[in-house]
């Protein structure tokens, strides 16, 4: 077998290898975020809400220019309605969160919860049609979270910052093991050239 890459299969991996330092700065990125909602869940949390409120005001604002464009909205309908109100609710929330964000973070909380929740019933219900065991703990422990959550959103507010950084550090770590990964690839003198 020669020294070179089969073509086809590693083409993916040779074109990813050019960016191998923005892996590498991703994963740092996670590393810290992670250690900061650890170490510090308030702040943790506040950068949740924060990134939560830019995307609701960048979505809620991109969906009232469209409204405010005029025509038929992007499936064809002649009233635009639904994206003023799409809009508007997105803004709103987007302002709600910056302005009261005690409030928001219980509510996400809660929704988080109710998400937990819903997807443990569907996994039991699941789980009982195929006869697995471990589908059904799965479903049971999401489920107890999930009214865990709602129930008490105080310390599932804890629970959900703690999740989020535990997250991000695994997150992290696989991005640092992936951007040394191509960097390797990148300066191997044996490996066949990028595709231009």
């Amino acid at each position: 077998m020669s020294g070179s890459l089969p073509e086809g299969r590693f083409a993916v991996t040779r074109m990813l290898e050019r960016g191998w330092w923005l892996f590498l700065l991703r994963g740092v990125a996670g590393i810290l975020f992670g250690l900061m909602a650890l170490l510090a869940p308030g702040l943790g949390l506040a950068v949740v809400l924060g990134f939560l409120a830019a995307f609701l005001l960048v979505e809620g604002i991109a969906t009232l220019v469209q409204a405010a464009q005029g025509g038929p909205d992007p499936i064809g309908h002649r009233s635009r309605a639904w994206l003023w109100v799409d809009g508007i609710a997105s803004t709103a929330a987007g302002l709600g969160v910056l302005v009261v964000p005690v409030v928001s973070a219980v509510l996400l909380v809660v929704m988080v919860g109710a998400w937990a929740a819903i997807v443990g019933a569907m996994r039991l219900i699941l789980a009982f049609r195929a006869g697995d065991v471990l589908m059904g703990l799965l479903g049971a422990l999401a489920v107890f979270v999930g009214v865990c959550m709602m129930a008490s959103p105080g310390p599932g507010m804890l629970a959900l910052v703690w999740l989020v950084g535990l997250q991000a550090l695994v997150t992290g770590g696989l991005f640092l093991a992936i951007g040394w990964r191509l960097r390797r690839i990148a300066n191997d003198p044996h490996g066949p050239p990028a595709q231009t």
